[in-house]
This record gives structure tokens, C-alpha cells and sequence, in this order.
């Protein structure tokens, strides 16, 4: 069950947004059931390299496109990791990775999936562990990094691959902090960088965290979220993916609120508000006695 129904009816009312922001936060549940807890295991992810650097890569090879596209990317990589398994352990020993960009050139770029860069990013990844982990294990290393030092080493080193910027770096380290239950490890002033701003967390905050600001800067949005966060009390990495999951999912979400509530309990709100779609893209509910 949901459970929920995230309606702003007046962005000045406090409680009303205190509401808002605990019920989005609270889909972090949902996110980590169905795209963590349900696709990953945690003691794989410590104990095996290669289980490890899928993770990885499915966060890594996102890079702003359709998820389906970053799914064929991935699953275009392993292809042809699976069946030259000998290359990797080539390269791995002497830094040597011509022979398996050639392998995954003929199936990843211009015409056939993803780009060239792809190829370019997984190479450099390899390269990182190569030269940066004895054993291969990004997850574990990064766990290791994460108890001992926090977050900002770790995020620089990422932020040095090939094709990993503040939002890919942010994107996985997050979601890493969130699964191992890291988040206390994090010093206050470094949880800006479990915040990867997409286009779900950018339309959220343009609505309801910076107001009058057209296209407010990603570092301008995670000032926003750490301040929200912190009045209403709320985890700024689970609000990030309570987001996100809103954004994403806002179908099924609606579906499950349908399942949960009374239509007529619906009918009778809406008769009280007027249901303005902004240009965002997102609904926002704006009591009559607010429009002029």
C-alpha cells in the first residue's frame, strides 16, 4: 500500500509542505525495494568483482538518455565481457585493453547501440580498478572509503573517469550510501554529493524549492533540498529518490492511490482546488482563494 497523497494545496502553508516532502521521502522505501533491495544482493556486491562492476556501469553508462538505450549499452558490455573473459584478465595485467575495444566497438557506438564514449568509459573504469583496487571490487571498495573517510575522496576519484560527472558520481554514490545504510558516515557538509539533480529532481525544485528561478543552477538545488531537508528533518539522499520514484513512476503511483482512496474523497478535493499543469510538467493543486 502507498499510502500517500503528495498535494501541495498552498506552498506557503508549512505543514502543508512539511507533508509534501515527508510522504516524497518516504518513496524512498519504494525506490530501495524495486531498484535496490530487488535487483542487487549486498554480500554479492562485497564478494564479487565482476557482480560489483555491473552495479557500477548500470549507473555509470545512464549518461541523460532513455533508460531502455543505457539497458542495451549494459547489457552490450557484458556480452562481450562474457565471451572474453581472457582480455579483461589481459588487460588487468598489463594495462593492455586494445583487443577488447575492438570487441566492444563493433557492437557499441554510431549505429549500433549507444557511443563511442561508452566504449571509451568502460575501458577507463577497468583501468581504474586496475590501478586503484587489489581486488577489483568497486562496491567494497567504496564501502571501505565511505566507513573510513566519508564520501568526498571517493566522489573525486569517480569524478576523474572518463564520462562520470557530479551527476553520475552523485548518482552512485547515493544509491551505495542508501544500500549499505552509510548515510551517518557522511558529513553533514558532504551530503551535497549523494544529490544527483536529473530532470525529476530539477522540476520538483523549480516548483516548490527555488521560487522565481527559471533554471536554477544544480549547486543553487542541493542548497535547496540540504535546507528543506533539514527543517522538516528528512534524509536529503532518500528525498532525492523519493523524487525521482514520484517523478518516474507518477502513473502507477496515481494508480496506487486510485486503488487506496475513496474517488469521491478525490472528487470533493478537487472541487475545492484548481488543478493548474504548470510548464514543468508537474501538478500542482492551488487553492481558488490563492488565484487572483
Amino acid at each position: 500500500m502507498l499510502g500517500i497523497i503528495s498535494m501541495v494545496v498552498n506552498s506557503q502553508d508549512d505543514n502543508t509542505m512539511r507533508r509534501l516532502i515527508l510522504n516524497i521521502a518516504n518513496l524512498s522505501e519504494k525506490y530501495h525495494q524495486e531498484y535496490l533491495a530487488a535487483r542487487w544482493s549486498k554480500d554479492k556486491l562485497l564478494n564479487d568483482w565482476y557482480y560489483a562492476f555491473e552495479f557500477f556501469l548500470d549507473h555509470t553508462l545512464l549518461q541523460g538518455r532513455s533508460d531502455r538505450v543505457s539497458e542495451k549499452v549494459v547489457e552490450a558490455v557484458f556480452e562481450v565481457s562474457e565471451h572474453n573473459r581472457n582480455m579483461i584478465e589481459e588487460g588487468f595485467k598489463s594495462g593492455n585493453w586494445k583487443d577488447l575495444m575492438v570487441k566492444l566497438f563493433e557492437r557499441i557506438g554510431k549505429g549500433k547501440v549507444g557511443k563511442r564514449a561508452d566504449v571509451n568509459h568502460v575501458i577507463d573504469s577497468l583501468e581504474f580498478l586496475r590501478e586503484k583496487i587489489s581486488d577489483r571490487n568497486v562496491v567494497k571498495y567504496t564501502v571501505d572509503e565511505v566507513k573510513a573517510r566519508g564520501v568526498l575522496q571517493v566522489y573525486g576519484e569517480l569524478d576523474g573517469i572518463k564520462q562520470v560527472g557530479d551527476k553520475v558520481a552523485c548518482f552512485y554514490l547515493r544509491d551505495v550510501v542508501s544500500l549499505f545504510e552509510l548515510e551517518g558516515c557522511v558529513p553533514p557538509g558532504d551530503r551535497r554529493l549523494l544529490l544527483p539533480i536529473d530532470t525529476w529532481v530539477k522540476k520538483f525544485a523549480k516548483e516548490y524549492l527555488v521560487e522565481g528561478a527559471k533554471d536554477p543552477k544544480n549547486d543553487e538545488i542541493k542548497q535547496k533540498i540540504l535546507k528543506v531537508c533539514d527543517d522538516y528533518g528528512v534524509s536529503p539522499a532518500k528525498l532525492d529518490q523519493g523524487i525521482w520514484y514520484a517523478g518516474f513512476n507518477s502513473y502507477n503511483v496515481l494508480i496506487e492511490i486510485l486503488k487506496q482512496v475513496d474517488i469521491n474523497v478525490l472528487i470533493e478535493i478537487l472541487k475545492q482546488v484548481d488543478i493548474n499543469v504548470a510548464n514543468s510538467g508537474m501538478i500542482r493543486l492551488i487553492p481558488y482563494r490563492d488565484l487572483s
